[in-house]
């Protein structure tokens, strides 16, 4: 019995280690991605300042939500090129994260989350999608290259 305990063991200790080896990046992602950054600008004016620059009217704070999912959606994808394979899961997990991120963002206001801003949902639906069909265009590059160096060989 003790020896199925100890490989138990030594197997959940890999599976964390690759977890963390292959996850932390996405993790540190997700941190700056659900960061209250609404709430930073309301108690620091020095951040708020420019933050109310960048998200000052609807069309903006729609730009705003595209560039910033587009950014964290190609990093992911970077740091987790399997999902580049599984869209099944990539796309579920943009919606989670759209929504954690809203309601992270609610909380902070002291509301409740009730997803209205459709706006916002828009701008991360169109960034994660763009960056997914950005890694896509480099796959097909990079498949388009090596036939056509291999037939060169």
């Amino acid at each position: 019995m003790q020896s199925v305990d100890t490989h138990t063991r030594k197997r959940s200790s890999r599976v964390l280690s690759r977890a963390m080896r292959f996850g932390w990046p996405v993790l540190v992602l997700l941190a700056v991605l659900w960061f209250p950054f609404d709430w930073l600008a309301t108690v620091w004016p020095a951040f708020g300042v420019p933050f109310r620059e960048v998200f000052r009217n609807a069309h903006d704070h729609f730009v705003g939500h595209t560039i910033f999912f587009f950014l964290i959606g190609f990093l992911v994808l970077a740091a987790l090129p399997a999902l580049r394979r599984k869209p099944q899961w990539y796309f579920p997990g943009l919606v989670l994260v759209a929504l954690m991120q809203e309601t992270i963002q609610a909380f902070f206001r002291g509301e409740l989350p009730i997803f209205t801003d459709f706006n916002a949902f828009l701008g991360d639906a169109l960034g994660g999608l763009c960056a997914f069909a950005l890694w896509l265009l480099v796959g097909l590059i990079q498949r388009w290259m090596q036939r056509t160096a291999s037939r060169r060989a």
